[in-house]
């Protein structure tokens, strides 16, 4: 599980069209509130993907584009994607609206992806909170009307090494409440870079299930999702299983697993105790959580388990490939003032990009354009 560091270059995933339909993805802040440009090639057109900003991202008031490039106003901060002359080649654009400010669906075959292309109304629209899209459609709420692009074919391919098969989500609890961004959590889930001062904090503020990944209590945040891994377990025998099991509302649930061979807790995520016999313990039915336990846990556990207490994180080569590893790296070496900085992509992405986030606080103003994906 320990993945983290698709930061920049990542941020063409937030949009998950197919190349046919984006190019190249840029981020454009206005951060003392007023208008800045941001050079790119707008001949194809511009579409925002993500908003980070608390101020709203309205086209045509905080952003648009000219020949001149992109421009941000009124404190707009996004990342926007610049269509390729084969923009439109896959996929279809549908218009969805929240008219009278609540939640509505709209009908859509969403499993390769949905991007927002324009927003047509005044009510900021941002995903996670005023639009998303889920197996049921696309849904937008609180006031948001816009256009959707449809992407077509596979959303997540086969996993192959290096973060082939893993996507980056953004999700927002931008209102303080839950919110679920929609994301393949077959396999692993990793915070990879917190955007809030609200703290990101697992099973208290995100966390993710079959539904997806969520949010609560303020935290927005990136987010990597492995389809094709579980969660890194050194020594674990051969058979055996990792999984999380919460108990989420302080009371006894059952999460299904082959307990003949033993189970072992790993590592606890809640602030309430994980004590066996207690709040957690397992039988034939599964391992079983109680009294607000949440943890983590590995089966087959009997021939003994290394280090126990102790998570061990993949390293941010293995997570996200040696490609982008290796970009965070040359971040964390421009930043850091360490004598020996964690900037090793044999280190977890997330060890790196926490060093990123450091150093770019202790820069101030002074800090590269990179710093502003850390705050």
């Amino acid at each position: 599980m320990r993945i983290l560091g698709k930061v920049l270059s990542l941020a063409v995933l937030f949009c998950p069209l197919a190349g046919s339909t984006v190019g190249q993805t840029i981020h454009c802040s206005s951060n003392d509130g007023g208008r800045h440009y941001c050079k790119a090639d707008t001949r194809n057109g511009v579409m925002m993907t993500k908003q980070v900003s608390g101020a709203a991202c309205q086209q045509g008031y905080s952003w648009d584009y000219d020949e001149r490039g992109i421009w941000v106003d009124h404190g707009c901060r996004a990342e926007f994607a610049l269509q390729s002359s084969a923009a439109g080649s896959s996929g279809k654009t549908i218009y969805c609206a929240s008219d009278d400010g609540g939640k509505h669906y709209c009908n859509a075959e969403t499993r390769a992806g949905v991007a927002l292309v324009k927003q047509r109304s005044g009510s900021a629209c941002q995903q996670g909170y005023s639009w998303g899209f889920d197996e049921r459609g696309v849904w937008v709420d609180h006031g948001c009307r816009a256009d959707f692009a449809i992407e077509t074919g596979p959303q997540y391919p086969p996993s192959s090494g290096g973060g082939a098969g893993n996507s980056v989500v953004r999700c927002s609890s931008d209102d303080g409440g839950r919110h679920y961004c929609h994301a393949d959590t077959r396999g692993d889930v990793e915070l990879l870079n917190q955007h809030s001062h609200s703290e990101c904090r697992q099973g208290y503020s995100w966390g993710y299930d079959p539904q997806g990944i969520w949010v609560d209590h303020g935290c927005r945040a990136d987010f990597i999702a492995e389809p094709g891994e579980r969660p890194e377990n050194p020594g674990m025998g051969a058979g055996g299983q990792s999984l999380y099991c919460p108990s989420d509302d302080g009371r006894r649930h059952y999460c299904q697993a082959d307990t003949r061979g033993g189970v072992q807790m790993v590592k606890q995520r809640s602030d309430s105790s994980c004590q066996q016999g207690h709040s957690w313990g397992y039988d034939d039915r599964g391992i079983w959580v109680d009294h607000g336990c949440r943890a983590d846990f590995v089966t087959g556990a009997d021939g003994g388990y290394p280090g126990q207490g102790e998570w061990h994180g993949r390293s941010c080569a293995r997570s996200v490939g040696e490609q982008r590893a290796n970009q965070l790296v040359e971040q964390c070496l421009q930043v850091s003032p360490g004598t020996h900085p964690p900037c090793n992509v044999q280190n977890s992405c997330r060890l790196i990009s926490d060093e990123i986030r450091r150093s770019c606080e202790l820069l101030g103003n002074d800090a590269p354009g990179f710093c502003d994906e850390y705050r």
